[in-house]
Formats: C-alpha cells, structure tokens, sequence
C-alpha cells in the first residue's frame, strides 16, 4: 500500500517578505491609499497615490507630515484661490479630528477625485482615493438625458393631448367625407400594386419589344413573318399603354409640367378627334378673354386626359348629340369641393360636357376606381377616368364628376394657373431622323441579362461600341479604368446597393465629359430622385429604340 504523503508544514513568511508582498499587492491596487500615524504623518502608501494625484516622487518617504503633502497641493492651485498657509491649517486642524469623512474634489484638470478617511483603532488614518470622473460624468449624462426623456414624455403627452382633441373634432367634421375617403384609400392600394409591378413589366415589355423590333428590322420583306410580328408588336404596345394608364391613376406617372395655353390645346385634341366622331357635334367654348388661357401641367398627359374624356363622351352617345369643352379662369376661396375641399387660389377650369345617357346613380361615386366602367367587356379597361383622376391629382387639381341617367354628363376638372409667362407650349414638333452612332462607346449598366441583350443590340445596330456591366460597382471600375467610354447608360434601381443615381454622381466626379443616360420602370421613385439630378435624361422602360438614341445624340 502507498503510504499517505505527509504534508509539509505552511511556511509563515518573514516580516521582510510579509512587508513585500503586501506591498506589491496594493501597488495593484486602481486606487490610491495612505496610512498616516496619529501625527499626521504618512508611514505607507501605494504607487497609485502618487500617480493620481499627480505628486512627486520626492516625497515618497516613511514619516513625511500630510501637511506637506496639503502645501504641494495650495501651492499650485488644488484648493482654489487664497492664502496658502490658511489652506494647508484648516485642512490640518480638520485631519486632526480623526473622523470618518468623505469629499469629492474636483482638480483643476476637471478630474474629480472621492477621498474616504477611516480612523485606525491605533490611531491614524486610513485614507482611500478614488477616481470617480467617469461614474460623474456617466451619471450626469444619465441625469441630463432623463431629464430630457421626462421632458420628451411631458410634451409629447401635451401634443398627444392636443392631437386627440384635433382628431376627435376632425373624425366629427370628417363624417360627411367618409364615401371620398374609402374611394381615395382604394385607389391608392391599387396604385402601390401597380407601382411594385411597373418595374418588372417594363422590363418584360423592353425585352419583347426590342425582340419584335429586332425582327421585323431584320425581316421587313418576309410577308410571312409579318403578319405575326405586326400583330404582336401592337399588342406589346397596348400592354406598354395599358402599365402607363395604371401608373397614371396611381400618380406614380413621370409628368413634366410647363405653361400650357389650354385652349389651343384643346383644339388640337378637338382636330385629333374630328374623324373619330362624324355623328356627334362638337362644339368648342373657351373664356372670353383675348389673352391666352394657361395651366400648369404636363401638355402630354393633359391631351391623353381629355382624349378620355372625349372617347367615353363619345360612347355614351352611339345615336348622336353634341360635346364641349368649356374653359374660363376662376379663383377659389377655400369653400368649394369637388373630389376634395379645393384650397384657395387661381385655377383654369376645363368642364367636358356632353349629352349622353348619363352615368346611373349607384356607379357615380366610384367612376374614378379603377377597372370601374359602364361599357361592355370589349368596349374599355375601365382605366380611362382612373387615368384622368391620378394626373389631374398629381397635378396638384381637383376633378368632379355630374350626372344623371339620360341627362348626360359633365367632368369638371380644375388645374393649377400658370403667371407670369409669355410662351406657350403647342402641338410637338416634328421629331428629327433617329440618329446614329459613330464608334462611340457606351457603357450599360442593367442588372437584368435580357434587358441588357436587347439594349446591347440596339445600339450595336446603330453604329455604338459597348461593354456591359450588370451593377454599379462594377460600373465604377470600369469608368476608372477604360479612358475610351463616351456615354453611360445605367438602369436607376440595381442590386449592390448602387443606384443610378449614385453611379452618375460618381461618374459626373471622375469623368465629367462622359454623357449619362438613365433608364427606370421604378416611376415614381426615379421620378422623385429626378428633380435632384435635373442634368440627366432619365427614361422610363419599356424604352423604344428611336427615343433612347435621341437622347444619347441629345436631339431630344
């Protein structure tokens, strides 16, 4: 059996090595101590005393009086202002009670120190030094931001208070708009639906537009093949007008506005529909006023708007009747409604007016929801007065709709007026010849590959050199380090966290004699960011070929 190990006896240390260690250990100590005797003499300390309170090594010695230690001190403006003898005595006479105490000083140096004294049974004291300058400063910050908080709650409990008593009266005054407000809200879903989707259907219709171009470019003498691309290429563009018309009433449409003279307007849209309604009478009665009529608007978007409004005029009348358009300026002082209280200021009123079998009762308050009609299922999309209703909205105007079974109808429809202009804005100009290239080259940015192909092709076929890119931080390298590129094509929303936009403020930096062209299906967010980048064309998929080499050659 193993016998059991004896235990060595604990050595006890000797009073040298007792002293050392002891020393050693409170030299680890983060705060700083003294012991003085009942003299008032210091007969140990730590490293850390000396250290914090920032006093000479000099002074580091057994029997060295506190006193000396207070003088250090009153001499260089630890105390405050005073005499430095009656600093360093009342001080002592306070010591020399040999009572507990506790004081936080502050140093010159903005650190505050918390001194604690414990007398000693054997006389003396004990005294422990501690930095507190960031628990100070943590808890006046804590101090300083529930102050604020109480106070952030305080008012916010008052504005809460005062928002209530608002909302009550306008939940009170708001009743008789309830219909109106359920109507709006509808809309508005079916705009945010229409405005997710308007990017990947852009993106599907540029693909298959650029195809079918591609073809019947390719094969315009092959009768065969022609008879299927012309139909197809129709029904592309249908569905191309059949996104804008939703992008429109959900107000997510890219509008251009400009001082526009509205009664020559509306008479070029009345030549447009001349050879559409031989059997109706149209009759045009503008202001009397010999100075031109101008609104605010987009003039594009407007003729589209009353092109609408004609088109279900003439539908309502199959057997006959008369239409007309009547226009005059009116100023509103806040107390009329139309689709909504109209704010007070100067307006151009448009009312279409026509003599139809009218719009039944039940249907009128939700004419302007969309895919809402009184045609049959193959006469409309039901999206021509949703249409109408989103740009006269995001034009800033209000649109009212009139009528009675067999009295006929009438849209009144009122747009902000435009002062202090001398031009106006007519019929478009005929468009140049679609421009070509000359070896310059292009670099296209588009995360989608098909999009990519098709553009690629297209401009390729009209004389441009490109090299792709499928996102904006390669797009950066690439405008870095190929010298040659001309022109910058580049899709607004990207993967990589690298927008359009990014991407040509980067490339105006580095390289401002490149052109920028920016191609978008998102409307209403590019359209938002547009107004910060006023110098750049930005497009709106699907793009036709002609537009998008207009613009390159900045012809239009």
């Amino acid at each position: 059996m193993n016998e059991p190990k004896v235990r060595e006896p604990l050595r006890v240390p000797s009073d040298k090595e007792y002293d050392t260690l002891l020393r050693a250990g409170v030299n680890h100590i983060d705060q700083g101590i003294t012991v003085t005797d009942c003299d008032l003499r210091v007969v140990a300390w730590n490293r850390r005393f000396f250290e914090l309170l920032e006093f000479p090594e000099e002074l580091a010695k057994v029997g060295t009086p506190f006193s000396v230690f207070m003088r250090y001190n009153a001499e260089r403006g630890e105390y405050g202002l005073g005499d430095v003898e009656q600093l360093v005595a009342e001080r002592v006479r306070l010591a020399r009670r040999f009572t507990s105490h506790y004081i936080e000083r502050t140093r010159p140096n903005g650190q505050i120190i918390a001194v604690r004294g414990e007398p000693l049974p054997e006389g003396g004291f004990v005294t422990v030094y501690t930095d507190v300058t960031e628990m100070r400063r943590t808890e006046r910050m804590l101090r300083e931001r529930s102050d604020e908080l109480e106070a952030g709650v305080r008012q916010r409990t008052v504005e809460l208070s005062d928002a209530n008593a608002k909302l009550r009266k306008a939940i009170e005054s708001q009743k008789r708009f309830e219909t109106a407000l359920v109507q709006a809200k509808k809309i508005e879903a079916v705009g945010r639906l229409a405005g997710g989707l308007a990017h990947d259907f852009n993106n599907l219709l540029t693909i298959i537009i650029g195809n079918l171009v591609s073809l019947q470019k390719n094969y315009e003498d092959w009768d065969e093949i022609m008879q299927y691309l012309e139909p197809a290429l129709r029904a592309t563009r249908r569905g191309v007008e059949t996104t804008r018309q939703l992008l429109s009433f959900a107000r997510q449409q890219p509008l251009r506005p400009v001082p526009v003279d509205v009664k020559s307007l509306i008479e070029h849209t009345v030549t447009l529909l001349r050879h559409s309604m031989t059997a109706i009478e149209i009759a045009v009665v503008t202001s009397a006023s010999s100075r031109p009529l101008m609104a605010l608007v987009d003039p594009h978007m407007l003729e589209n708007a009353l092109l609408n409004l004609a088109i279900n005029a003439r539908d309502a009348m199959p057997d006959g009747g008369s239409l007309s358009f009547e226009i005059e300026p009116t100023r509103e002082g806040g107390h009329r409604l139309l689709d909504a209280p109209v704010a007070a200021g100067n307006y151009v009123q448009i009312s279409v007016v026509d003599t139809g079998c009218g719009i039944d009762e039940a249907l009128l308050p939700k004419v302007f929801e969309p895919f809402v009609t009184t045609k049959d299922a193959q006469s409309g999309s039901g999206l021509g007065l949703s249409m109408v209703y989103g740009f006269v909205k995001q034009s800033g105007g209000y649109v009212r709709v009139e009528s009675a079974t067999g009295r006929g109808t009438r849209v009144t429809v009122l747009l902000p007026i435009a002062t202090g202009v001398n031009e106006t804005c007519g019929a478009d100009d005929e468009l140049p010849e679609t421009p070509r290239g000359d070896g310059e080259l292009i670099l296209l940015v588009e995360d989608d590959e098909d999009v990519r192909t098709i553009l690629r092709r297209q401009l390729t076929e009209h004389g441009y050199l490109v090299v792709e890119a499928p996102d904006g931080h390669q797009a950066k390298r690439l405008i870095e380090t190929l010298r040659d590129v001309a022109i910058l094509i580049s899709d607004v929303m990207m993967p990589g966290g690298v927008t359009g936009f990014e991407l040509a403020d980067f490339t105006k930096a580095r390289r401002p004699d490149v052109r920028i062209v920016l191609i978008s299906g998102h409307a209403e967010w590019a359209s938002a960011r547009a107004d910060e980048h006023e110098s750049v064309p930005l497009l709106r998929k699907p793009i036709e070929t002609q537009d998008l080499l207009r613009v390159i050659a900045g012809t239009t």
